[in-house]
């Protein structure tokens, strides 16, 4: 309880923290920071300090609600195989850029998508078909920014735990996650992690802290 509260309070503040989702999943671990928070400074910095791919995930209620669908849905129709070996679905929805963007894969392009996309997310728990005229008239496709759908209850990767701290945070249910690389051609492993958020001064949870305190 005492890591989390002190993940919880770093969220609520706008700084990033670290999840690992277990040994017997991905085995890798995420920076996760509320999507409103994004700066550009700040995805520079998960660039240099993470290096994985930079996404925006929210539920998959609101991702439908703006007419998204998995990505899984439509490759399992061609016949093209959907599912990693770690297990489940993966939970892209789609790729997008917001149309004030230039090339969409700087930073500060990167950090204006994701700012907007959060906007985009608390204004559909709010009001659905005015957050989808929104993201139809001020994003295009396909871009450089992942949107993940959560599979709350259904699906334990970092896209749902994300969600959880989110909630448990009392924050909208729109963040950015980015997994973590490290020096070698693997992700890092536990200890790795462990020592980065030392290093960094992050709060590091396990998936299985975010388990236990799930509520559906």
């Amino acid at each position: 309880m005492h890591r989390l509260e002190r993940a919880l309070e770093y969220l609520r503040a706008g700084k990033p923290v670290l999840v690992y989702d277990g040994d017997d999943r991905e085995a890798e671990a995420d920076f996760v920071v509320p999507a409103k928070s994004v700066t550009p400074n700040l995805v520079r910095w998960l660039r240099i300090n993470a290096g994985g791919l930079l996404c925006f995930a929210t539920t998959e209620e609101i991702a439908r609600a703006l007419g998204l669908s998995f990505l899984s849905e439509y490759y399992s129709k061609l016949g093209l195989s959907t599912r990693p070996r770690y297990g489940d679905d993966p939970a892209f929805m789609g790729y997008v850029n917001h149309k004030k963007t230039f090339t969409g894969v700087r930073d500060s392009d990167k950090a204006l998508t994701i700012k907007e996309l959060a906007h985009i997310a608390e204004l559909a728990l709010k009001d659905p078909s005015l957050a989808r005229e929104e993201f139809l008239s001020n994003f295009y496709a396909p871009g450089h920014v992942p949107i993940l759908g959560a599979r709350l209850g259904r699906r334990w990767g970092h896209t749902e735990l994300s969600m959880i701290l989110a909630k448990a945070a009392g924050l909208p249910p729109a963040v950015a996650i980015i997994e973590v690389l490290g020096p070698s051609t693997e992700a890092m492993t536990y200890q790795e992690v462990s020592e980065l958020a030392e290093t960094l001064g992050v709060p590091l949870l396990r998936g299985e802290d975010l388990k236990a305190f799930a509520q559906f």
